[in-house]
């Protein structure tokens, strides 16, 4: 038995049973060993794909993303979506392979540690061939744990040589045992008593609060404190079958929801961050208290105040401890349930998120909130729907009654391009559940290689195309700011032809009463498909407006 052969049963043995992959020199025997073995390959057209696309199933599976690039040129290609998986706290196992120790010249050698480390996640290099199984279960270990990407180098040539039995067993990495802080008698109460004391509370739930369990904890401490409700964008549409429910907090929060979170005069953070761009920089509720409950609750975040109590324990003993203590205040207290929870602001949080239907812009072409609303009218709550960066980003997380089990945004480090590569991950991860990712025109074309990818491994995933024909934030701050555009407007790609082109089937959409025939279409089928629909580029987002207007 080679080496390569050894570290792919040890890939095996933790479980492993999917990679994404672009093979190359130093990783293509390790790869064949194992898909020989049983695991089943995704082989993407590019590095950054292959990475983002285990980056996604990660995400959503609830295991470590699994992929494999080759060395250097192949490394440094996946230098963006690290430093998104590293923010997003995206548990990945990268194979990375290494130019030969035997060959110093080698034309792809490059020291691959210094570039993989800016990026903040964790490089290792296999060199000690007594060693490297063992530290491929402790590389498994780290990005379980810490919930970080880990990057593999195996010089190639090492690879090659003969495995030597005992090698398994020289050590092994202890297994994670992260221990829950004991639950803080006293700041529950203290919580209690300011949540009691509130009377315009919202109850704000993130990723660490979607399990159903927790979910039922959060609306029963809603009731009894005569909460809203609202959510983080990565956990949307986790409320969406509730009453009082606001929606998604933050910049992309609709203009209506704003005015009732203005209000707020105590938020309840359970399991979320507290970012800057949920807060909405602090302009989101400025007169209101800040309780977080998480396992590492910060009281600063992101160079600004962002909590004024913090409950550090899992996410269910804390909150069911909160239930408890406010509806025994109110009980023994003979008070109603303070609060909005009044059929006026039940009214008004129904209005908060229904979509307004502009229809055409001025400029002829369709508004990009018309084609939302009508999308959200057609796309069944069994797709999931995946949600990037970029100025339709803002759009697509106007959606608000799509489960949040359905729904996928990694959005850290902003960049663009990724959705193609999101989608097939997800995709990859429920074979049997049709996939919608919502992109922009610029977005779209970074990877569009990727369509062929979908095409080769049957993947049903259908991309809307918000072709506004330019980037559409910088045209917009370019314009507000009274310069020139040049450089940010392109022309409208003819996206339905370049998808047939792939194989997939393409649609251009100029009338919106033809979207539920489309959909119909694309749910009867197995394969990709692409809908490329012009929108105006002369709307601006409330969003980017903002925030420009801010800086």
């Amino acid at each position: 038995m080679k080496i390569y052969q050894a570290l792919a049963n040890a890939f095996i043995n933790e479980q492993v049973d999917l990679c994404f992959a672009l093979l190359g020199d130093a990783n293509m025997h390790w790869a064949g060993a194992l898909a020989e073995a049983g695991v089943g390959f995704v082989y993407t057209r590019h590095e950054h794909a292959a990475v983002a696309a285990a980056t996604s199933y990660a995400r959503v599976s609830g295991k470590p993303g699994v992929a494999t690039v080759t060395c250097g040129p192949g490394l440094t290609q996946i230098m963006t979506i690290l430093p998104i998986a590293v923010r997003a706290n995206i548990p990945l196992i990268v194979f990375a392979g290494e130019a030969p120790l035997s060959k110093p010249w080698y034309n792809q050698g490059i020291d691959q540690a210094p570039f993989v480390e800016a990026t903040g996640a964790q490089y290792r290099a296999l060199h000690n061939t007594d060693h490297m199984v063992a530290e491929i279960h402790n590389a498994f270990e780290y990005a379980r744990c810490k919930q970080v990407p880990v990057v593999l180098g195996v010089p190639f040539d090492l690879q090659q040589l003969a495995f030597k039995e005992q090698e398994a067993d020289v050590f092994s990495a202890p297994a994670c045992t992260a221990e829950m802080p004991q639950l803080n008698a006293k700041a529950i109460e203290t919580a209690a008593q300011w949540i009691t004391e509130s009377k315009r509370p919202v109850l704000l739930a993130g990723l660490g609060a979607t399990a159903e369990k927790v979910k039922a904890a959060c609306v029963n401490l809603a009731q009894a404190s005569g909460a809203c409700l609202a959510t983080t964008l990565p956990a949307k549409g986790l409320f969406f079958d509730q009453p009082y429910c606001l929606g998604v907090a933050g910049g992309f929060a609709t203009e209506k929801a704003k005015e009732i979170f203005l209000q707020a005069d105590m938020v309840i953070a359970v399991g979320a961050r507290l970012a800057s761009h949920t807060f909405d920089g602090g302009r989101l509720t400025p007169n209101a208290r800040v309780i977080h409950v998480d396992i590492k609750p910060q009281i600063h975040v992101q160079g600004r105040k962002a909590s004024d109590l913090t409950i550090a324990s899992d996410a269910l003993p804390a909150v069911e401890a909160l239930s408890d203590k406010v509806s025994t205040v109110h009980t023994s207290a003979g008070t109603t349930v303070p609060g909005w929870r009044t059929d006026e602001m039940r009214g008004l949080t129904e209005s908060a998120l229904i979509l307004a239907d502009p229809g055409i812009a001025e400029d002829g072409f369709l508004h990009p909130m018309s084609v939302i609303k009508h999308l959200s009218e057609v796309i069944p709550s069994t797709c999931h729907m995946v949600n990037t960066s970029g100025h339709s980003a803002y759009y697509a997380a106007q959606m608000n009654y799509h489960p949040q089990s359905h729904y996928t945004v990694i959005r850290e480090f902003g960049a663009i391009g990724n959705g193609t590569s999101f989608a097939m991950g997800i995709s990859a991860a429920f074979a049997q559940r049709p996939v919608v990712l919502i992109d922009g025109d610029g977005s779209a074309l970074m990877h569009i290689q990727e369509l062929e990818t979908m095409v080769r491994h049957q993947m049903h995933i259908l991309i809307i195309v918000l072709n506004d024909g330019a980037y559409g934030s910088e045209v917009h701050k370019l314009r507000a700011d009274e310069v020139t555009v040049a450089g940010s407007v392109f022309g409208r790609p003819d996206f339905a032809g370049i998808g047939r082109g792939f194989g997939l089937a393409g649609v251009t959409i100029t009338d919106l009463q033809a979207l539920k025939k489309s959909m119909g279409e694309f749910l009867s089928g197995r394969g990709p498909a692409i809908w490329d629909i012009h929108i105006s580029d002369q709307i601006a987002s409330p969003q980017i407006l903002r925030a420009h207007q801010a800086t």
